[in-house]
């Protein structure tokens, strides 16, 4: 037989995705057909509108076939496909209450609550606030990681608690707003809000556009996905939370690929995939700090720090303050000294490059100021503890 013939088995796969939320699928597909490439043999069967051009293949109770990828499920659709001896991954956090449970791949959430928590530290705020839905697991374990990293630094967080998934479709909007804003208008400008989600994240600019609280300026707003739908057209666009929905895909088809090739995986297994990192738009853009001199350096610090040419004498300068106030005012903010904190955003940008690009050491260099590969990875090391190849790796 020639060496080149496949005799892996072609497995019969239904993909069943959500439709409320703008490219998640495209980028769930797309890590599944980068697994598929690879040579591995899928006949993909998956739910699909299309205004009734094309028959309906309905992946429920009663589908039939060697696995399932589909994100969330309910506990009788559970019951059929484990009796039937289909495989299932769960592409969702959540997941019935009672069993059989299914290995699920997923957003590392608690990592993402970190990621947000570091963002807004960076721009001098002391107060942070999470918009929550205490019915979902996915929001409760995004501000575990948010409080957490927060408590870490000395801070705490004002907890906004948005039951939307409880409220009635006919009048959940107004239910949303009405609770958002009653809850914001308790808290006293600046501060940070970061979101479960981008749709929250949504909720939140329009609740505080209602008690007058203006984004960015009086409070900046993060959300989670970056949904180009939800993220743009949102007055201001949203900063948010890449969603790695590829890597997900992929991580997702290689695990049930597994699975249906007889591997035993344990029913609860999870595999998190973490974010990317940030998308900087307007609603994280400038915030008033009480010190006026720290956010004018500020300002001029996120335009221009990432070029290396700018220095914390040239800031007090600029600034027309001596060097020694310049340091007094950003200890009192942020309980370090103009050098760390530019520090600190150069290597968030870089951060961003490692996580969100496929670029080389040296390209980054290049984007970020360095003299090259070696300059770029001392001081990744000395500003992080860990050299950035390696940091790329872990996450």
């Amino acid at each position: 037989m020639p060496a080149h013939v496949n005799f892996e088995k072609r497995y019969r796969v239904g993909v069943r995705l959500v439709d409320w939320a703008q490219g998640f699928g495209n980028r769930i597909f797309s890590g599944i057909l980068d697994f598929l490439r690879e040579g591995h043999e899928f006949e993909l069967e998956f739910e699909q509108p299309s205004g009734g051009d094309l028959p309906r293949t309905a992946i429920d109770k009663n589908w039939d076939g060697d696995g399932l990828l589909v994100f969330r499920y309910t506990a009788a659709e559970a019951k059929a496909w484990e009796e039937r001896g289909v495989k299932v991954v769960n592409l969702s956090v959540e997941q019935p209450a009672k069993g059989p449970f299914f290995p699920r791949v997923t957003l590392d959430n608690h990592f993402c609550g970190r990621q947000a928590a570091d963002r807004l530290m960076r721009l001098g705020l002391r107060q942070f606030v999470y918009w929550t839905d205490p019915h979902r697991a996915y929001s409760l374990e995004r501000y575990e990681g948010f409080r957490g990293a927060l408590a870490e630094n000395g801070f705490d967080c004002t907890v906004v608690e948005v039951p939307a998934s409880a409220y009635p479709a006919k009048t959940r909007a107004k239910q949303i707003a009405m609770t958002g804003w009653k809850q914001f208008a308790r808290i006293e400008p600046p501060f940070g809000v970061f979101a479960k989600d981008d749709i929250a994240a949504v909720c939140a600019v329009n609740a505080l556009a209602q008690i007058g609280v203006k984004v960015p300026g009086e409070a900046v707003v993060l959300g989670v996905a970056d949904d180009i739908v939800y993220c743009h057209t949102t007055n201001p666009p949203l900063s948010s939370l890449r969603f790695p929905g590829r890597a997900i895909g992929y991580e997702a088809a290689s695990l049930l690929h597994r699975m249906m090739s007889g591997e035993q995986i344990e029913a609860r297994a999870r595999v998190m995939v973490p974010s990317p990192g940030v998308v900087e738009r307007e609603s994280t853009g400038m915030i008033s700090l009480p010190d006026e001199v720290v956010s004018q350096a500020l300002g001029i610090v996120r335009r221009e720090v990432v070029t290396g040419a700018l220095t914390a004498g040239d800031l007090a300068d600029r600034l027309g303050v001596s060097r020694e106030t310049l340091r007094q005012r950003f200890h009192a903010v942020f309980g370090h000294g103009p050098k760390q904190e530019m520090d600190l955003i150069r290597a968030a940008k870089v951060r961003d490059l490692l996580m969100g690009t496929t670029l080389t050491l040296e390209k980054i260099a290049e984007r970020t100021g360095f003299g090259g590969q070696d300059d770029l990875c001392r001081f990744f090391k000395r500003v992080t503890g860990e050299q950035p190849s390696v940091h790329r790796r872990r996450r």
